[in-house]
């Protein structure tokens, strides 16, 4: 047998029919054979590559479904060159790094990635998730004591790589991994925010009408031993820790709380020359009241904590808790006043531990002040008890003047009846309105007193008047008008009819008062002298008035 020539084995079977057809002639039969033979080799070819390709992909998947699942860890340490310390499923490692990762951007408490012999082969970066806590100490050697929510066990943790440098102090609130051993983040404490308001509104004395003695009570409770400090001490003279405000619904307790904190720092800025930010926390009683135990003294206990921080920084903290009554109320035996039995006690050791208003100013609120803890009360933690009356018929014209300024759109007839001068038909509207709210007629009355010596007296609206109330009166009279504009094409404003109308629709509404045999809620909701008062109860016909009933 002859020998094969040289390099046939290199090539395909294509070329091979190539080469043999190259040797007839191209008029020979045999061309059209080996032609038919190339396309059938072709298409073998063809497909036996198709083949080759899905058996290839069938191979990869087989493979990778047949691999043995990589495990995630957490990084604790990188002790020596190519090792690293790592923490999975409560146990620790020591695994090899694979060569092919840069050992510099493996940082600690990030997530690493582990094959089946334990060898780091990847870098997940940091967790997104984990518990919360609270730090309570730092170590000298950087390590942090944190405890959980709810009075768990204290755990000592290390710091990841981004809080390496940072400054922390105990109070914050560090995010864990999940096995616990790292503090990876600082983060917010959002109780504390939802309590601040970043910027109290500009809140001079001048728009807090109607209270004239109420704010100077405050003014000298609060402002003068903050503004005369020098006097304060020479005389000795301890400066009260907090006050209280109490009167009926809506008279402007919360108002004068913020008018307090925006002019007592617009003061002394003036006065020492220096930038004191005022930092106001309000609180409404009930957003403390929480169903778990320990829960509610927490938030109190983070509520003073927060405040003090800030009088370091240089701030001048307010506490105004709002419906104080909830959460400081009377403590009685029983299950149910259970909160109010810790609660107060640690309202009250939070008091004791504040020097003066230099640092911090405690302000309460409240409707029901004969409810309140006399713990609370006694000197020495609530000294000042500032009563928030209803305002007069002076200082109802006061606040009326407030609301209803001459920028305001006013009925052209109004101003051509005061030939174009807005503030005297201002003063004419008013006028007015104080003479309809508080006149002594029939049809103004709403509430009749029985005295004990068996006359009656009669309670009018005029009797029920609050800052709330002439507010609500502007703005449904504005509504009015508003209405009005947009359904005349002409020229159009606020005039009497609106206020008067106005009037009549907002004591109609809030006509709603407590069942008659609820004495005591009857006169502190229209703050009436009890003595003799043996009875009240609604006037009938404007019942029926307000009922739509003839």
């Amino acid at each position: 047998m002859n020998p094969l020539p040289e390099g046939l084995d290199s090539l395909s079977a294509l070329q091979l029919t190539d080469m043999i057809t190259q040797f007839h002639p191209l008029d020979s039969p045999r061309r059209i054979e080996l032609g038919y033979l190339r396309r059938r080799i072709e298409e073998l070819e063809i497909l036996n590559d198709q083949a080759r390709q899905a058996v290839e992909k069938l191979d990869a998947a087989v493979t990778k479904l047949t691999q043995p699942a990589n495990r995630v860890g957490t990084l604790l340490n990188l002790p020596k060159p190519d090792t690293a310390l790592v923490v999975q499923g409560g146990a620790e490692f020591y695994c090899t790094i694979d060569p092919r990762l840069s050992q510099s951007k493996l940082l600690v408490g990030t997530r690493v990635l582990l094959n089946e012999a334990y060898v780091v082969i990847g870098d997940l970066g940091f967790e997104m998730g984990g518990p919360v806590a609270k730090i309570q100490d730092l170590l000298p050697d950087g390590r942090l004591r944190v405890g959980q929510e709810g009075g768990l066990a204290n755990t000592l943790v290390q710091r990841s790589a981004n809080l390496g440098k940072e400054k922390l102090k105990p109070g914050l609130e560090v995010r864990l991994d999940s096995s616990q051993r790292v503090a990876l983040e600082v983060v917010a404490q959002a109780q504390a925010r939802d309590h601040l308001l970043e910027q109290v509104p500009e809140l001079p004395w001048e728009k807090v009408g109607g209270q004239d003695e109420a704010r100077q009570a405050v003014r000298d409770a609060v402002e003068l031993p903050l503004l005369h400090s020098d006097l304060f001490k020479a005389y000795n003279h301890t400066s009260p820790k907090g006050i209280l405000l109490y009167g009926p619904p809506g008279c402007g307790k919360t108002l004068l709380g913020k008018a307090t904190a925006y002019n007592l720092t617009r003061q002394l800025r003036e006065k020492t020359g220096s930038d004191h930010r005022e930092y106001f926390m309000h609180v409404k009683g009930p957003e403390i009241l929480n169903m778990w135990v320990g829960e509610s003294e927490r938030q109190v206990r983070e509520l003073f904590a927060r405040a003090r921080e800030k009088a370091k920084e240089g701030f001048l903290p307010f506490i105004f808790i709002d419906e104080a009554e909830s959460i400081l109320g009377t403590r009685r035996a029983g299950r149910t006043s259970g909160i109010l039995n810790t609660l107060v006690p640690m309202f009250c050791a939070e008091m004791d531990g504040i020097e003066s208003l230099q640092q911090m100013v405690i302000i309460l609120a409240s409707n029901r002040a004969d409810m309140i803890d006399p713990a609370i009360l006694r000197p020495g933690r609530i000294d000042r008890k500032i009563k928030v009356s209803r305002p007069t018929k002076k200082g109802s014209e006061e606040i009326y003047r407030i609301y209803i300024t001459t920028n305001l759109p006013l009925d052209p007839a109004l101003l051509q009846k005061h030939e174009g001068n807005a503030q005297a038909a201002i003063d004419d509207i008013i006028a007015q309105l104080i003479e309809q709210q508080f006149s002594q007629r029939e049809e103004n009355r709403f509430l009749e007193v029985t005295l004990r010596s068996g006359r009656h007296e009669y309670l009018h609206r005029g009797d029920l008047v609050s800052g709330a109330i002439i507010a609500g009166i502007v703005e449904r009279a504005k509504e009015t008008a508003i209405k009005r504009a947009i359904s005349s094409p002409a020229p159009t404003g606020l005039s009497v009819s609106d206020f008067l109308e106005a009037l009549k629709t907002e004591y109609k509404q809030n006509d709603i008062f407590p069942p008659n045999d609820i004495t005591e809620d009857w006169l502190k909701l229209v703050d009436y002298d009890p003595e003799n008062v043996v009875n009240l109860s609604p006037v009938k016909p404007r019942r029926r008035e307000a009922s739509g009933v003839v």
